[in-house]
């Protein structure tokens, strides 16, 4: 699998990002342009997803909180949303969409999940609060992803393994005199 579409709102340096990749994707851009924020978003869903020492709240942990990743710009609208699109191939139809929306109230408690949704062949098959009635009631359940659980992503567990498997090598070049 590959992902072919990558959709942010409030990450990091970018207010809104929906772009269509390839097999082959090559980020130019002068120094502090957003290249490697645009990428640490592949690390954060790994990060979530890994079944040793993962989960949302870790992730988070990892990147400074809540308010390390959001957009300076966010104002009007303060979540961070990310989703990735998953299929076979360029030009293939989409097998998975994942997203998610983050949020954290007023009074500074856990970021904790907005929305968790995931999508199979265009088939919505999680919508969550909306799906769980218990998320509703206990708040402490949304500070934990269904991605992260080997309990709860059965249906899905093809998009965990995929995210886990994400490796993220910074390479700096150097010049030789």
């Amino acid at each position: 699998m590959i992902v072919t579409k990558l959709v942010l709102k409030n990450w990091r340096n970018f207010s809104s990002v929906d772009v269509a990749l390839g097999d082959r994707v090559f980020l130019v851009g002068p120094n502090a342009a957003g290249k490697s924020n645009f990428l640490e978003v592949f690390r954060f869903l790994r990060d979530i997803a890994k079944s040793e020492g993962g989960g949302l709240q870790n992730a988070l942990a990892e990147a400074g909180g809540l308010k390390k990743i959001r957009c300076l710009a966010a104002r009007r609208n303060p979540d961070v949303e990310i989703e990735i699109h998953l299929s076979e191939g360029v030009g293939q139809p989409t097998l998975w969409r994942y997203a998610i929306g983050l949020t954290q109230d007023n009074d500074e408690s856990k970021s904790h999940l907005a929305y968790e949704r995931v999508f199979q062949n265009g088939r919505q098959i999680l919508d969550r609060p909306n799906d769980n009635p218990d998320d509703k009631k206990d708040p402490e359940r949304l500070t934990e992803t269904h991605l992260e659980s080997p309990f709860t992503n059965q249906e899905f567990r093809a998009v965990s393994k995929f995210l886990e498997r994400v490796s993220y090598v910074h390479l700096v070049p150097h010049a030789r005199a």
